[in-house]
């Protein structure tokens, strides 16, 4: 499994098997490498070629899934269609919604459409469709098999959602200087907000979070936050310092059985891992 973002990518390899109690993971090798894209490319240029480079010398003909930064995606909840819609409605609806957005620039994207289960609202997804026909054409000069393109909020939100189950939550990620919050409540998507993230962000975080429950309607809610594994260590101690202050119910948010993986040390690797079951 792989990651992409602007400034970094990393890939993993698994083997998969049986632990002492539960169907577990090792981390068998794992490659990170960060960079400065030129100016003048694309977001996700040298991202591509430095992916594959590590594919070069380490996972040629393995299966391979790929989480996208959320630098690379942009999102949009689609309210509640009639039960049983057909596919193209839902994906036309979210087409419009983004073109009311974001114009022609539309054209150029590839929009994916994610039920949130028993959720009556969904999740629409944009990505260039130039880096997904990037990605494709890398795995198949490597002799991949290519399982998913995912973005990094949807892999998360995966591992997640048995757990939120009818309970108002949130849901955050902090993600090379950006914060993404998602309130989620009855299966169903309430809104997804994206900040910078200054060198104090605990204290933004949580004037983010109060400010999308009070636009939810939740400010008298007792939410439960979900925080995701951080990416560097300089962010996972702050993730550590705005738990022990939350005014809110604060939880890790959970990730698979994994051995060979330390929280402390491969902050680089979270984002790959998120698609890991």
């Amino acid at each position: 499994m792989a990651s992409v973002s602007p400034a970094a990518v990393a890939l993993v390899r698994l083997r998969r098997g049986f632990g002492s109690k539960i169907f577990a993971s090792k981390i068998m090798d794992k490659w990170h490498t960060q960079f400065t894209g030129a100016a003048n490319d694309t977001p996700w240029s040298t991202a591509v070629s430095a992916l594959e480079k590590l594919l070069q010398k380490s996972a040629a003909g393995l299966p391979i899934s790929i989480v996208l930064s959320n630098q690379l995606v942009r999102y949009k909840i689609i309210p509640a269609l009639p039960p049983f819609s057909a596919a193209d409605k839902v994906l036309a609806v979210a087409r419009h919604g983004f073109r009311e957005t974001y114009g022609d620039m539309v054209d150029d994207w590839t929009i994916r459409v994610n039920p949130v289960p028993h959720g009556d609202s969904v999740i629409a997804s944009a990505v260039d469709s130039a880096l997904l026909a990037a990605l494709e054409a890398l795995t198949l000069k490597y002799g991949c098999k290519l399982k998913s393109i995912q973005p990094f909020l949807m892999s998360g939100f995966n591992q997640l959602h048995r757990r939120i189950k009818t309970l108002p939550a949130c849901y955050v990620q902090i993600e090379n200087g950006r914060l993404y919050v998602a309130l989620i409540r009855d299966g169903a998507w309430h809104s997804i907000t994206g900040s910078v993230a200054g060198p104090d962000w605990p204290q933004q975080l949580s004037a983010l979070i109060a400010r999308e429950m009070l636009l939810a309607g939740w400010q008298h809610e007792q939410a439960i936050i979900y925080l995701a594994p951080a990416n560097s260590a300089e962010d996972s101690r702050s993730s550590a310092a705005f738990m022990q202050s939350s005014v809110w119910k604060t939880l890790p948010a959970p990730q698979p059985a994994m051995t060979g993986y330390a929280v402390a040390s491969d902050q680089a690797y979270a984002m790959a891992l998120s698609v890991a079951r």
